[in-house]
């Protein structure tokens, strides 16, 4: 596996240390940069700051240090250290000023766009992205030249629209438009059409649009629709597409929208109510999805609420014959009643079991356990949510 998959597969584990290991073997200092705001993006952690500033101070040409500069400010944000980031944004801001073709500027002028938005700072990331579409569409050079980094800035503010949980995502989205039709790409702006027409029917009912969407079997525009829902209804909207895509036999599909959500869960800063986390669990756990269950469970913080299910989870696996697993889950219930009722079912559904039922593979590894204050495993090594809060 080469160096930037090690790199994306260790994001993914959260295994933030061998992430910072292989960002620093990378021999371009702004590559380097970009990779270890991302590694604090992800894990919230100030102890990579330092070799971070270090690095950006390796940064010279004008162009790659106002990029350079913008990631640091981002990362800076992320951490909540919003006047140091404001001093690196207005830093690239400067370097901006030193590049002489306006075409190259304007390039700068879009990852620093990008990375305000991703900063929390729309507006400003909404204002930068303009002065990028106007310096092109005044820049003397050649008419391919224009038109590919017209595109390249329209995706850049189609995709930050998708980051945005608010209905100045509706802004970026007609500049989006704005930017395709300024070169003819009459399809790309239909499409930008319609996504303004689903921000704007979320923005007006919420998650009930997402749920009657799915009902209706249309998963397609339900994760659309998902997209612009804030971070907490938005994480918890995928995960019943996911458990709708299992139910109606599309796994792989469907795994890979319970990841995404996963992650939005992990990494992110808010608290998702726990009421529906609970009630999605238990969908997982009523088609036999335990394993998912058992993730989502991870989750809770409420100790009745995570004893509950993991008995209940427990129970599910010892009658798929998966007696050990099932034990060693129940050991892992803090209330006390829970616990004893569990292993008093599990015990049950043991004697009912023939010997040869008995003897099946075992459940998900340890590490896939958690939440409730429960697991002694290490935490670092699998993303979960100590990572997502700069523990």
């Amino acid at each position: 596996m080469e160096g930037v998959e090690r790199f994306k597969e260790y994001l993914r584990l959260g295994n933030y240390r061998g992430a910072f290991a292989e960002a620093l073997s990378v021999r371009d200092p702004l590559r380097r940069v970009i990779m270890i705001t991302e590694i604090v993006a992800r894990s919230y952690r100030e102890e990579f700051v330092p070799q971070l500033l270090d690095t950006l101070r390796e940064v010279k040409s004008p162009v790659e240090g106002a990029v350079a500069e913008s990631y640091v400010a981002r990362a800076f944000y992320t951490l909540e250290m919003e006047r140091d980031g404001e001093v690196h944004f207005q830093r690239a801001l400067e370097l901006v000023e030193r590049i002489s073709s306006p075409v190259a500027k304007a390039e700068v002028l879009s990852v620093i766009g990008r990375n305000l938005v991703l900063s929390g700072r729309y507006t400003d990331g909404l204002a930068t992205f303009r002065r990028a579409f106007e310096l092109i569409q005044s820049a003397r050079a050649m008419y391919s030249e224009v038109v590919s980094n017209l595109v390249n800035l329209a995706r850049r503010v189609e995709k930050s629209a998708e980051e945005i949980p608010n209905e100045i995502t509706l802004d970026f989205y007609r500049l989006a438009r704005e930017i395709y039709e300024s070169i003819g790409f009459k399809l790309q702006a239909k499409e930008i059409e319609s996504k303004i027409r689903t921000a704007k029917e979320v923005f007006k009912r919420g998650s009930l649009a997402v749920t009657e969407l799915l009902e209706q079997g249309n998963v397609d525009r339900a994760v659309q629709m998902a997209r612009f829902l804030p971070p907490a209804e938005r994480a918890v909207a995928m995960l019943n597409v996911a458990y709708w895509l299992f139910v109606h036999d599309y796994p792989d599909l469907a795994k890979a929208v319970f990841n995404d959500a996963m992650e939005i869960l992990l990494v992110g800063k808010f608290e998702p109510r726990e009421s529906e986390l609970e009630a999605v669990a238990y969908r997982f756990l009523r088609i036999g999805k335990l394993e998912e269950a058992l993730i989502i469970a991870g989750l809770l913080k409420d100790g009745k609420r995570f004893s509950e299910l993991v008995g209940e989870i427990a129970v599910a696996y010892a009658r798929r014959g998966e007696l050990e697993y099932a034990r060693e889950l129940a050991a892992r219930i803090s209330d006390i009643l829970i616990r004893d009722k569990t292993l008093h079912i599990i015990a049950e559904v043991e004697n009912k079991l023939s010997p040869i039922t008995r003897t099946v593979e075992p459940g998900p590894s340890n590490s896939e356990m958690g939440g409730g204050g429960q697991t002694d495993v290490d935490r670092e090594d699998r993303g979960v949510r100590e990572e997502g809060s700069g523990s």
